[in-house]
């Protein structure tokens, strides 16, 4: 996946603005459900957009993802911004190197449609989340308008490959099933809508 991620870094923010008034309500919640002064992880970053937002309310935020130039662009935005809590890492979401309750947040945004095995990627994130602590997770839903489609079908051309495609209430199963298994005590899920709509969801360990 990080090859295809690679190759789409420089132009990611361009068509991301397509899905603008989703992309920009996800990263308010999820900057505002991020604890004053907690230890954040940001999985699957991308170039940027969550932790950006977390970082104006955590005393720091890890800031990974599994392609290098993602995580250049990332890095390139933090700096411009004057943000001085936020450190870079490449990091595989489903096998994380941090210790068990290392973080006070985690945000997984985007990216459980993506992968091979999203069971075990939200198991290693609530793993690596103190008790009491929250696990963010916005995620595409499937999308219906025009531009949406025309978009997916560019990113094919160029390799892409979704894994899945949640309904809202096939990710409100999803992730009440993951809720039950790893043991944690809420789970919030709320629809945003847009071009390519979101399943914002927030569980608490």
């Amino acid at each position: 996946m990080g090859s295809f991620w690679d190759r789409v870094s420089g132009i990611y923010d361009i068509t991301e603005l397509i899905n603008v008034k989703v992309n920009s309500k996800t990263a308010w919640l999820a900057g505002q459900a991020v604890p004053e002064g907690g230890k954040v992880l940001d999985c699957a970053a991308g170039t940027g957009m969550f932790t950006l937002s977390a970082a104006k309310r955590a005393a720091h935020v890890t800031c990974t993802d599994f392609s290098e130039n993602m995580l250049k662009t990332a890095e390139k935005k933090v700096r411009a911004k004057g943000l001085e809590n936020v450190s870079f890492e490449r990091r595989d979401i489903c096998d994380l190197p941090d210790r068990d309750e290392t973080y006070d947040a985690v945000i997984a945004g985007n990216v459980l449609h993506l992968l091979d095995d999203p069971e075990k990627a939200v198991t290693e994130l609530v793993r690596v989340t103190k008790k009491g602590g929250v696990i963010i997770l916005p995620t595409y839903l499937l999308g219906q308008t025009l531009l949406v489609k025309i978009l997916v079908n560019l990113y094919k051309i160029v390799g892409f490959r979704q894994k899945r495609s949640y309904t809202f209430d096939s990710y409100c199963s999803f992730l009440r099933e993951m809720k039950e298994k790893t043991g944690c005590k809420s789970c919030r899920i709320r629809l945003c809508t847009g071009g390519f709509p979101s399943g914002f969801a927030v569980i608490r360990k």
